[in-house]
């Protein structure tokens, strides 16, 4: 009997796999590559310990996400170097870097599951595009960064660089075309005024979304009023000092 029952539970769990199996997407192979950039808030940032190298998802989470955020992101403006500083000196936040840069602008929050819709970011189009023959890491890439810093900083444009020319030799050699979103947008801006010799050699076209060229002052002035910022009170003031925010100006 015993061994009958095993039989049962083990013929359930292979229909219950395919079942779930999806079919092999299809691949167009001659499609151009495409490089996904988001907007503000919209890239899933870790925190990493110094002491032990353990890695902490802190943006987007749902459970303990106000005590993460006062304890790993919280951060001061330094305006000597333009750059945001972790508060907290044990641990740094970086952009994950899974599925070719996908993970991270994909779902923002991948442990919800009631809801989860409300944390996608660019999962409709990741999933839309995939079916369209799109493939991940040969035509099909994301760009996280930590929207906290200056569109101008260093290390985030030399990111950048470094994921184009990634992209294009991934690719076979094909120029890419940038897709970005909001605050992306002036990233993006940023990049080709400053490197535009390596914007002109890897980047074919690019489709800027709803990107605040002339300016977001009415989220800007909401921030400075009422804490549009996510928090309230005086710690808006760990928001707004920000270059990412005047840059929204």
């Amino acid at each position: 009997m015993a061994m009958l029952l095993e039989e049962i539970v083990q013929s359930v769990e292979l229909w219950l796999k395919l079942l779930r199996k999806k079919p092999q997407p299809h691949v167009d192979p001659n499609l151009d590559p495409v490089l996904l950039v988001p907007g503000v808030a919209g890239s899933v940032l870790k925190a990493v310990d110094y002491d032990n190298g353990k890695e902490e998802r802190v943006w987007i989470r749902i459970i303990g996400a106000d005590y993460k955020c006062r304890t790993k992101l919280w951060s001061r403006f330094d305006p000597s170097t333009g750059k945001t500083v972790s508060l907290d000196p044990k641990s740094s936040i970086v952009v994950p870097e899974d599925r070719f840069g996908l993970y991270a602008i994909d779902v923002l929050d991948p442990d919800m599951i009631i809801g989860r819709d409300c944390v996608y970011y660019f999962h409709e189009m990741i999933v839309e595009m995939i079916n369209w023959g799109f493939q991940e890491g040969k035509t099909l890439f994301g760009f996280g960064y930590d929207f906290r810093q200056s569109n101008r900083l260093p290390e985030t444009l030399e990111r950048l660089a470094a994921k184009l020319e990634s992209v294009y030799n991934a690719s076979g050699g094909k120029k890419i075309n940038i897709i970005s979103h909001s605050m992306g947008g002036l990233l993006v801006k940023c990049f080709m005024t400053l490197h535009s010799d390596i914007f002109e050699k890897y980047v074919k076209n690019w489709v800027a979304i709803a990107a605040p060229f002339k300016g977001a002052p009415g989220y800007v002035t909401s921030t400075f009023l009422n804490g549009m910022s996510f928090v309230e009170g005086w710690e808006q003031n760990f928001f707004i000092s920000k270059w990412s925010m005047h840059q929204l100006v």
